[in-house]
């Protein structure tokens, strides 16, 4: 496998709580330190009058963030080559995200061939 990529669709979440760049900022940086990546660089979109949309670029790939405050949901993903716990950040987004219902979906990407993966 190359890497991991997770999902969580997050419902009924704080609509406060989405609302602002700074709180997913610090949200998104919480997760990466749980998940001991390493962070490069970072954008972040606050749309008016609320909702944010934030990429952080890992050396292992990439977290991502939507959120619809009007809709009290988030949408979140991790890729990345180095694989991880999701139990920690279903954790997180529950208590950051005050959300009682959350979907976690996960894939595995690139599965290599059975002689690549000898020659490794």
């Amino acid at each position: 496998m190359i890497g991991q990529h997770c999902t969580w669709d997050v419902y009924h979440a704080d609509r406060t709580r989405l609302s602002f760049v700074p709180h997913i900022e610090q949200m998104l940086h919480a997760i990466i330190d749980t998940l001991k990546l390493a962070k490069v660089s970072a954008a972040f979109k606050q749309f008016e009058p609320a909702g944010v949309t934030g990429f952080i670029l890992l050396e292992e790939s990439h977290i991502s963030i939507h959120t619809w405050p009007e809709h009290n949901f988030a949408a979140i993903d991790v890729f990345s080559c180095q694989p991880f716990d999701v139990e920690p950040v279903n954790r997180m987004l529950a208590e950051m995200l005050q959300s009682d219902e959350i979907i976690c979906q996960t894939w595995e990407r690139g599965r290599l061939p059975l002689s690549l993966r000898k020659a490794n």
